[in-house]
């Protein structure tokens, strides 16, 4: 009993002395908010020195005890620099701060099948976050990443819309050229169909350590996209839409010569240097009306653009117009909108994210313009069945539909407008007929337009190229006991691309009063023909993580797994030409032709693969000091004969965590993170064609000939090339070192990297075979390529006070440089006449010296004289030959002549290597503040120098240098080119045929007009408002944003000096000859938006 008071009485004394010190205390409140002064929630907030805190509810608010005086507070959040907050004595309320933590030691990265501390990383991945894409409003995430991650090199090859860009990690990985592996929560997709609101984070991985659990697939790099998954919040679900609109306009200029006079001018007088004739047969009463009109913008009821005069015995159509052929085809500026709205919540059993997306882009037809509309749809649910065992499903889904009207391809009616259309003509005659065919006007039957403003005009030529993808992951993970998880999940995608085209007859009229004539052959063929390709992919992966730290010290983690993944596809197409109706486009309409033949056409093929892996991996950390990995994979393919189906691809990595050494202790107040790492490994690439180890034979038709089957075509048969006997891996051998370094409470982070990578056994064309076997030499492994590169980014981030409110400021870069060369191939005379030998850098240019222009014809007729230079003499004979302004070409190698020598390295005749056509050198920098709810941020990205020599057909750079016939002549054209007054000109003297005749002087890569493509783009400006917390929460929503984007709003480059119509990135040669002519604009993109959060 004695016993139970005493414990009573120091009970009773405890409690009095707790309530004596609580009454000594004071309530404090306050609350903690991020640099946009948005809430932080979940933040704690600690008396220094103690225990004692709480933390901040969803308003960012708290409220807590503190003991009278002046009392410090310790305020943190994961992902944010923790800071120290002094509260004075007489102060009952304080708002604090966080500024976000640009790398917290606890961050992770996603890796191959799992994640992995940002700080323990021994390889090289570069990971970029939500943020990077929330406030873009380009249409494709690569075109986002481009400029982003060093290493991962993205080049644009049109400017549609719809078009994407092509992926590239560390610069060219074959000769046979390929794109990396892109995986959308561990299942193969394209990263193009991803709504970019989706996103949670991108990993480039890049070098073989970090990539070999991939084997087989990653030779070219690995790209791993997670998107977003819900956040359990009480049950409580969180809504946002985001909404955008604006407009695009080309990144170039569209002011081309409209006046009627200079472009009858100028082509009559390059034409007639060339040729001897006019182009166009004005004679010189024609000329004196079109110089009447010359600074008509509108037509002058006086004088009116189209007059019926006689001529030749014939009335006629007389053209005195300054049609602006581009503006009247095509619109400058055309709407785009952007709409999203995600919803995502949960609790603890289940959490969920549903999203959707719809963005339109209206193009630059003007007539009937053409529109690209897509639709993202995403489903995520994350199932907690017991403690044991978790169960998720994605769904995904994308639909796009590209609509306009022209002949099959967006580009073909865009290129061949280019030709014949010159602003003296109309697209309509007066009586309302179409212009086409012109004989009586050009030196031949010459189309206005080729036809294609007809095309356009009746809007009956209609195009639909439809892309569907849907993908759906079932993934089950147990976790059995505590450090081991073992994961299996299949994934099934269904991917079909359906094209429908229809051309139509037109009719047109020549003279007044004529009859309408019918144009039915090309452009005006009536035809229709639709192809589906169809793929099926399944993905399945089982594998096991284990985790453990022994002795506090020892980390260890090891994985192991097995993955199996096949894809089949079909193609179908089928075409047939009279359809009985134009208003209708069905297959089942196909008529028949004047001999009461049917004309149909039927395509088709099948191809499929397979691949299984068992791969594996281990990490090993001491105390986050010492940093070890090693990991392999065995895979098997199905695209190699038997006997070579299978491969090994090994790798190891080392890191030193050197700021966790004690001698390091005295720099740890300005050094956070100090680590040094390198890796070896090996990759293969079985990226072929799935049929490259079979000999294919092809049923093919004969061109003219019908052997007397009426109209259907004779057809033959052909078979491949033989296949060598032991065809197996392209390997690829990665050596790779770097360092990360993160100073001053993380705000400077600087990474560095090193690499070379050996491309081996390179699938080429092997032995020649003996010329009476009549096929080409089979394919062998019988190449190698090494690339070597630097990579470096850097970055400062940081904040202080102005005027009682934290100003954030932030800029960040990177740069990154690599180098290829053949190191082995079949070429030992190193001839020109194969595309590669030994020693050569991919994407060299070789060419000839030719600098300065003759100045005078005597300096011409002599240096002939002494210089033969036939080689390029080609459209000269009929304008006195070697004349002043004609360009100087120069005798390097001092044999009197110009040429090309043996044709090979050794004796290149006078050629030499003038520069390198690949954007080798890439870089990019961000520039960003928040003050005040108010955010800017300002985005460029460039490259260094790479060349081109232009097109022969690029009429928007040579003008009548290429074929006198330019409907989008560059204006005042003639004022670049060389005269006796004029002397200083940049082209030659004024003569047609000179780029495109095979033998003529600008025909040939000479360094006057080799361009230089190297560019800085302004590619985003963000500017954006967020409304005060206190204003919205009145009305229910947590946070409206305002804000206006803009991508691709200026380009600097040396290139423009020579033309502003050729975006850099728009420069180089396309695989169709006739699309170089012109071909749709590169754009420009300004959009206003709000974000909506509640």
């Amino acid at each position: 009993m004695r016993f139970i008071k005493t414990i009573a009485a120091t009970l009773v004394l405890a409690a009095s002395g707790f309530i004596s010190l609580y009454a000594q205390n004071r309530s404090v409140s306050g609350k903690v908010l991020d640099a946009q002064q948005q809430p932080v929630i979940g933040a704690s907030v600690v008396i220094a020195g103690t225990r004692q805190g709480t933390v901040t509810d969803p308003d960012g608010s708290f409220m807590m005890k503190v003991p009278q005086g002046d009392v410090t507070l310790e305020v943190a959040c994961l992902g944010y620099v923790s800071v120290k907050a002094n509260v004075s004595a007489g102060a009952s309320s304080l708002v604090v701060t966080l500024e976000e933590d640009n790398m917290v030691l606890d961050e992770t990265v996603v890796v191959g099948y799992g994640t992995q501390k940002k700080v323990n990383l021994t390889g090289a991945i570069t990971s970029v976050d939500s943020k990077s894409f929330e406030n873009r409003t380009a249409h494709s995430v690569s075109t986002m990443l481009q400029g982003s991650v060093p290493g991962l090199n993205i080049s644009t090859s049109s400017g549609n819309p719809g078009s994407t860009g092509t992926l590239n990690v560390r610069g060219y990985t074959s000769i046979n050229g390929a794109e990396p592996l892109v995986l959308i929560d561990g299942a193969v997709g394209d990263i193009d169909r991803v709504n970019p609101n989706d996103i949670e984070s991108i990993s480039v991985i890049k070098d073989a350590a970090a990539a070999a659990v991939y084997g087989a697939r990653a030779a070219f790099g690995v790209i791993l996209v997670t998107t977003k998954s819900g956040k359990a919040e009480d049950g409580k679900a969180t809504v946002r839409y985001s909404g955008r609109f604006g407009w695009e306009e080309p990144t170039t200029s569209t002011d081309y010569e409209t006046r009627g006079y200079w472009s009858v001018y100028t082509h009559n007088v390059f034409r007639m240097n060339s040729e001897g004739n006019q182009y166009v047969k004005y004679d010189a009463y024609d000329m004196q009306q079109l110089l009447a009109r010359v600074n008509d913008v509108t037509e002058n009821p006086e004088r009116p653009w189209v007059v019926e005069r006689v001529v030749n015995g014939l009335n006629q159509w007389r053209y005195y117009g300054n049609y602006d052929w581009w503006h009247m085809l095509f619109n400058d500026q055309h709407p785009v909108q952007q709409h999203n709205v995600s919803i995502s919540g949960g609790g603890k059993g289940v959490k969920y994210f549903v999203s959707g997306g719809y963005d339109r882009q209206q193009g630059i037809i003007k007539q009937r313009p053409d529109v690209f509309t897509k639709y993202n749809l995403r489903s995520k649910l994350d199932f907690n069945i017991n403690k044991y065992m978790k169960f998720s499903n994605n769904t995904a889904f994308y639909s796009s539909l590209y609509d306009f009207v022209g002949v099959g391809d967006i580009q073909n009616a865009i290129a061949y407008t280019a030709s014949h259309a010159l602003p003296i003509f109309p697209m309509q005659n007066p009586d309302g007929s179409w212009v086409y065919k012109l004989k009586d006007f050009f030196n031949s039957d010459y189309a206005v337009g080729n036809g294609r403003h007809i095309v356009y005009g009746e809007a009956k030529n209609t195009n639909l190229q439809r892309k569907t993808d849907f993908s759906n992951t079932s993934e089950l993970t147990i976790t059995p006991v505590k450090g081991l998880s073992i994961v299996a999940n299949f994934t099934y995608r269904f991917h079909q691309n359906r094209n429908t085209s229809r051309t139509t007859n037109f009719t047109y009229r020549r003279y007044p009063g004529a009859e309408l004539e019918k144009y039915d052959t090309g452009a005006g063929l009536d035809q229709m023909s639709e192809s589906i390709a169809t793929y099926n992919y399944y993905s399945a992966n089982i594998f096991a993580t284990y985790e453990n730290t022994f002795a506090d010290k020892h980390h260890l983690t090891a994985m192991l797994g097995w993955n199996y993944e096949s894809q089949d596809g079909k193609t179908v197409g089928a075409s047939g030409n009279y359809l009985l109706t134009e208003n209708l486009s069905d297959l089942n309409l196909v008529g028949t032709n004047t001999d009461g033949a049917t004309v149909m056409e039927v395509t088709g093929g099948r191809s499929a693969y397979a691949l299984m892996g068992f791969f594996g991996r281990i990490n090993y950390d001491y105390a986050g000091r010492y940093l070890f990995e090693v990991s392999g994979r065995y895979d098997g393919t199905s695209r190699f004969a038997k006997g070579h189906r299978w491969g090994f691809f090994p790798s190891g990595s080392l890191g030193w965590r050197i700021s966790e050494e004690p001698f390091f202790a005295p720099a740890k107040h300005y050094v956070d993170n100090l680590k040094i790492r390198a890796s070896f490994g090996t990759l293969g690439n079985q990226n072929v064609a799935n049929d490259i180890a079979y000999r294919t034979i092809s049923i093919n038709n004969f061109q003219y000939y019908n052997f007397g089957e009426g109209s259907t075509v004779g057809k033959y048969s052909s078979i491949s090339a033989p296949n060598s006997s032991d065809l197996t891996w392209e390997t690829s051998e990665q050596w790779n070192v770097g360092v990360d370094l993160d100073m001053f409470k993380n705000r400077l982070q600087f990474t560095g990297e090193a690499y070379i990578r050996d491309t081996k056994n390179m699938l080429t064309a092997g032995v020649e075979l003996p010329g009476v076997y009549g096929a080409e030499a089979p394919k062998q492994n019988a190449a190698d390529l090494r690339t070597k590169g630097l990579e470096f980014s850097l970055g400062w981030r940081d904040q202080f006070m102005l005027g009682g409110h934290p100003f954030g400021y932030g800029i960040k870069g990177m740069i990154s440089v690599y180098d290829s060369e053949i190191t082995k191939y079949d070429n030992k005379d190193k001839t020109f006449a194969k595309s590669f030998y030994e020693g050569m850098k991919l994407g060299e240019i070789w060419g000839f010296v030719a600098n300065d222009l003759f100045q005078s014809d005597e300096e011409a007729k002599e240096y002939a004289s002494q210089v033969d230079l036939s080689y390029v003499k080609g459209k000269l004979s009929k304008c006195g030959g070697w004349s002043a302004g004609d360009l100087k070409y120069e005798d390097i190698d001092g044999d009197g002549k110009i040429g090309i020598g043996q044709n090979n390295v050794e004796e290149p005749g006078d050629r030499k290597i003038l520069g390198n056509s690949l954007a080798r050198l890439q870089y990019g920098f961000t520039l960003s503040l928040d003050y005040f709810g108010f955010d800017v941020s300002a985005f460029f990205q460039g490259t260094g120098n790479h060349y081109w020599y232009p097109h022969v057909r690029s009429f928007a750079f040579w003008g009548p240098f290429s074929q006198p016939m330019c409907s989008y002549l560059p204006k005042d054209f003639l004022a670049n080119c060389w005269s006796e007054n004029n002397p200083d000109a940049y082209f030659p003297r004024p003569v047609a045929y000179l780029a495109y005749d095979g033998g003529a002087q600008l025909n040939k890569v000479n360094s006057r007009y080799l361009q230089n493509l190297r560019y800085l783009r302004f590619k985003n400006l963000t500017v954006g408002y967020t409304l005060p917390q206190k204003a919205t929460k009145k009305i229910g929503i947590d946070r409206i944003r305002l804000y206006f984007s803009g991508e691709n709003l200026e380009y600097w480059s040396p290139f423009k000096k020579n033309s502003i119509y050729i975006d850099p990135e728009g420069a180089f040669g396309r695989s169709n000859n006739d699309y170089n002519r012109a071909f749709y604009p590169w754009q420009k993109t300004y959009m206003f938006g709000i974000d909506v959060t509640f």
